[in-house]
């Protein structure tokens, strides 16, 4: 019996022989975008000079509900995820006291006697809703433009097949298929204003998340869909954006 996908933008189900196994996104929580980072992208960025200078400015802003700095030495033993826009350099990550004052805050930074940016810090939409991503192969696949061996687009079947794969090797709570429509919905939520470090504009992608218990589910999951038609790439879900 072959899997049906049926449903709107952004609200999918497959039935099959694994009618449970896909559903569509999770109506919220929706996180609030308060997490911002205060930097100076240059070639020497923030000093241990100019950045207590910032410090000060930045604390006598009275949209900004906390602020932590960043020394250059602090991020040079981070993992790359950990570390700022600009490489390893000295910056500030803050929240504000409520989403809708990153934009005032950001225009108060012209004011400061040390030249920085603003760029949000978005918190990711599936983080606490899924522990697993899994890019689906589309149109624009780099696997498409290496001519990987078995690669093709994603289908309804390969879909089932890949769901009916997971259910086998984790622990399954919950698997969300997400599609185009709903990528571009999160994807803008996360950037009302522009001020990202990436494009808030439509997502040709579509994804499965999982929600498991199961330990090491990642790379359980990477051996396990190695190879299988329709997968492009199997992540952790995130706090943070990537």
């Amino acid at each position: 019996m072959a899997a049906v996908l049926v449903g709107g933008a952004g609200v999918a189900r497959f039935f099959g022989p694994d009618s449970q196994a896909v559903l569509p996104p999770p109506d919220g929580p929706w996180p609030e975008q308060r997490r911002f980072m205060v930097l100076q992208c240059s070639e020497e960025g923030l000093t241990p000079e100019t950045q207590p200078t910032v410090e000060k400015f930045l604390r006598g802003l009275s949209e900004i509900e906390s602020i932590t700095a960043y020394s250059k030495q602090q991020m040079a033993g981070e993992q790359l995820a950990t570390r700022n826009l600009c490489g390893v350099q000295a910056h500030f990550v803050g929240t504000a006291r409520d989403a809708s004052d990153i934009p005032t805050i950001a225009k108060e930074l012209a004011k400061s006697p040390v030249p920085v940016n603003l760029v949000r810090l978005p918190s990711n939409f599936w983080a606490g809703k899924a522990d697993v991503r899994i890019t689906l192969t589309g149109p624009d696949s780099p696997l498409l433009e290496l001519g990987a061996e078995g690669a093709r687009v994603a289908t309804k079947n390969d879909i089932e097949a890949i769901a009916t794969k997971i259910r086998q090797a984790v622990d399954v709570n919950e698997i969300y298929y997400e599609e185009s429509a709903f990528a571009t919905k999160v994807n803008a939520s996360y950037c009302p204003d522009r001020l990202c470090a990436f494009d808030p504009g439509p997502v040709d992608q579509e994804t499965l998340y999982v929600k498991i218990d199961t330990p090491n589910a990642v790379e359980t999951l990477k051996s396990a869909l190695d190879d299988m038609p329709g997968v492009d790439f199997v992540f952790p879900v995130s706090l943070d954006v990537l």
